[in-house]
This record gives structure tokens, sequence and C-alpha cells, in this order.
């Protein structure tokens, strides 16, 4: 190149990620100048550092020219995925893996992207452990990308039963699959029939049995769609190891159907549209805990539509970082109740030093005054404002936030030390009457194969102490 030649113009070749001007503009700010050879290698470094910042870690530039004419021609390796390769997998089918991944062969290799895909991989309970990460592959300026996956169990089963000539038999239990068939789909059957305690008798007395029955397929449709289903006949499940749990929400029978259609977009958001059918009653509540007008009032049915929005970067089944973000907006278009509601929830995990973590955790909602009984807010118990009664409280206004240090003891165990603050009262309650109810307390953590079983002691309204199975999946 002679050091006299003054840039003119500027072709850049094999750039597909953006415009020419967008990726190389240290090189287009040289057009009318006459650079020296080290300013021309620092605006190709620039170029490859705009690459860089945006993930694209294999571009490189491959060669370069300028001629007499004053043409700067700038040839471009984006790192090309020339090819897709899974290993370890011995149930789950390869097209499912490459499926799940969603990279195609020929799109630029992006480390940003690939993290995203790592993230929404680790949270699949039947992947126990993934490896996704590029080699260079045969041709200049492309990669060949490498899944290794170590699979887990899949089929987990939970059973805590009993039997007594009055009442049968009561308990629950529940079966779920997350890798059907191989596809990585995730079935869900559940039973439970419950005792609860007559306040009037101060007997115990069995509930009718309740059922439900779901399945789940992400990205099972072209593109990036998911799909998922439940039919339910069921009272409210409490994962719970005791029975005193005098409230009338645990009478309310619901029984229906919802579905959603999702899209996952950037990997860690979905977009899902819901529709729901219930019909709901209060036929086995006591004239103590529900008057016949009000049993009457909020027996019905209905169907709703709704849309919701998810954002997580948790992973496994346990996190210790990341966020989970879900918004959802509700409208009932049919049946015995017109109502609206939203609800949101944030949970944040922060990982501390020596496997210590704090995790966060909101929830606000808000329903329509006409909203009946069974879509009102509850709180109370081992979930939401724990040192209270179960679902002792009920609105259609709720705020609610935890606060939950958590530190590994032994192995498989974790102690934890938590706050928990929240708020539930109806549209008419001034602010200034809004009644906050706060509980402190502690418990223990256990990993099983059912699921993380929660022992907590807390202290609000008075002393409690819950049991409970934080779930399965």
């Amino acid at each position: 190149m002679s050091a006299q030649t003054t840039v003119r113009t500027v072709e850049i070749q094999g750039t597909s990620v953006a415009p020419p001007q967008q990726v190389g503009a240290s090189l287009y700010a040289l057009v009318g100048t006459t650079p020296t050879e080290t300013q021309l290698r620092e605006a190709i470094q620039q170029l490859e550092e705009w690459y860089r910042q945006r993930g694209y870690v294999l571009a490189r530039v491959v060669d370069y020219a300028l001629d007499e004419s004053g043409l700067l021609t700038v040839q471009v390796a984006e790192g090309v995925i020339e090819q897709i390769t899974v290993e370890g997998n011995k149930r789950t089918r390869t097209e499912v893996l490459l499926r799940l991944v969603g990279v195609r062969r020929g799109e630029v290799y992006n480390e940003e992207r690939l993290q995203r895909v790592r993230q929404r991989l680790g949270r699949f309970p039947f992947l126990r452990d993934i490896k996704l990460g590029a080699e260079p592959g045969e041709q200049l300026g492309t990669a060949n990308l490498r899944l290794q996956v170590e699979e887990g169990q899949s089929l987990d089963l939970a059973v805590a039963a009993g039997y007594s000539s009055e009442q049968g038999l009561v308990g629950y239990a529940e079966l779920v699959e997350t890798n059907v068939g191989g596809l990585g789909h995730r079935a869900r059957v559940q039973w439970q029939r419950e005792q609860v305690r007559n306040p009037r008798t101060n007997e115990y007395e069995a509930l009718r049995p309740s059922y439900l029955l779901s399945y789940e397929a992400p990205r099972a449709l072209p593109s990036a769609f998911n799909f998922g289903v439940e039919l339910y006949d069921r009272a409210p499940f409490y994962p719970v190891f005791y029975a005193d749990i005098d409230t009338v929400r645990r009478y309310e029978r619901r029984r229906g159907v919802t579905a959603y259609l999702g899209f996952d977009w950037r990997e860690l958001f979905e977009l899902r549209l819901r529709y729901r059918a219930d019909r709901v009653d209060y036929d086995d509540a006591p004239e103590t805990l529900l008057t016949p007008v009000l049993r009457a009032a909020n027996k019905g049915r209905f169907e709703a539509l709704s849309v919701q929005a998810i954002y997580d970067t948790r992973e496994g089944r346990f996190p210790r970082s990341g966020l989970y973000a879900s918004v959802l907006a509700e409208r009932a278009v049919s049946g015995d109740f017109r109502f609206t509601r939203a609800i949101g929830e944030v949970r944040y995990y922060i990982p501390l030093r020596r496997e210590q973590t704090l995790a966060l955790r909101g929830v606000a909602g808000v329903a329509s005054d006409d909203a009946p009984l069974s879509e009102l807010f509850w709180m109370g118990g081992y979930d939401l404002l724990r040192g209270y009664a179960q679902d002792e409280f009920r609105g259609n206004r709720a705020v609610a936030g935890s606060a939950e240090y958590l530190f590994p003891v032994l192995e498989a165990v974790q102690a934890a030390v938590f706050v928990d603050v929240g708020a539930l009262w109806s549209g008419s309650t001034k602010l200034s009457d809004m009644p906050v109810r706060a509980g402190i307390g502690a418990g223990l953590r256990f990993a099983s194969p059912i699921g993380l079983i929660r022992l907590d002691l807390a202290y609000g309204k008075r002393a409690f102490v819950y049991l409970s199975l934080a779930g399965i999946y």
C-alpha cells in the first residue's frame, strides 16, 4: 500500500449481521484521508471490536487491501456455524435437542446468544448438565457447534396417603415426566383428597377427590412456539404436611381447562396467549365460613383470555443466580362473572460467597371490584406472608415481598433466615388505612428426589411452623 494513497471508496465483504456502514464505521471514517498503515490497522481493530462487543467473538478481518484508485477492500470472516453435533444423549432425541437449542447451520456464532441458550437448556430438569461451545470449522471463517449433554432422571413420583374406614383414602399423589418419549415434553398427573376439620362439630371430614392432568410441549411447533394444556377438577392444592387449614378457600372447587400458546423470543423471553374456562363452587363450605347467600353469589362459570410475558435467566431446579419476572393480564369475556385482573411477580437470586444466596421476591396484583371470590388474591401461610394462618387474608389488591438469606449447613441441606411483608385490601380502602403485615423467621431446606422440602419457623401474628414441598420440577 502506498503511503500517499487516499481512501476514496470502502468495500466490506462478508458482513451479514448488520449493514457494512454500521459494522465498519471506523473504516468509512477514513474516506477522504490518507491513512498510515498504523491508522488503517487501528480502524480494522475497531471493526473487530464492534463484533466482539456484540458477542460475535469469532469474527475476524482475514484480508484487506488499498489499491492505487483508492478502493479499500476488507474481507471479514464472521464465524458462520458450519455444523452442529450433539453428544451424550441416550433417551432424548437428537432432533429435539437441536430444536431446543434453536440455532441453525449458516447462522453467525454469537457467544451472548449461546449463553442465553445455555441458561434456557439448564432449566430442563431431564438435562443434568450441558456444555455448548464452538470449535474451528474446516473452512476459514466457519465454526462447528458442539452440544454435550448429561441426562438426568426425568420421572418423579411423590406419594403421601392414608386410609380410614370412615373417610376412605386421603392424601396426594403426583407423577411428573419431564421428557415424554424423549421429546422434551412435560406431563403431570395429580390426585389429592384431604381431610378438613368441621368448625361446627370439630371432627375431621374428607373432601371430594381432586384430579389434574397437564401436558406441555416446549418448541414443539415450527420456529420457537410452545403450547400447553391443563384439565382439572380440583380444590386448591396445598403441598404441606399438616391438615389444620381453616379457610373458605380450602372448600373452593374448580373444574375446567386452561390452554396456552407461547412464543420464545431471544431465548429468555416468552410471550403467552392463554385461555381459561372454569366452573367454580363452594358447595362443601360450612355456613360458619361462608353463608348460603355468598356461596350462591360466588358459584358459576366463566371463560377468560389473558396475555402473559415471562423473562427467565435462572438455571437449574434450585437456582442460585438469575432473574425471573412474569406479568399476566386477564379478562373474563363470557359466563356468570365479568372481571379483569392482573398480577406480576419478580424473583431475583444473588449469589454470595461460599455457596450463599440472597433470594428476593416481589408480588403485586389487582382485580376489578366485580371479581368473584375465586379470583381474589390470598395471603398468609407457607408461601406468602409466613407467620400467619394459611390464606388468612384476601382482597382484590395485593402487594407482598420477601427476602431470604440461604447458606449451606450440610450436603443437600441449607439454612434460611427470612423476612416477609405483605398487604391485602379492597378497592375502597384508603391508602392510609392499608394494612401492612410482616413476619420473620428461619428454616431449613432439604433437597430430596421429589423436590425441595422446606421447614420454616415464622413469627408474625403468632408463631407458626410450616413443613411444605416446594415442588418436584
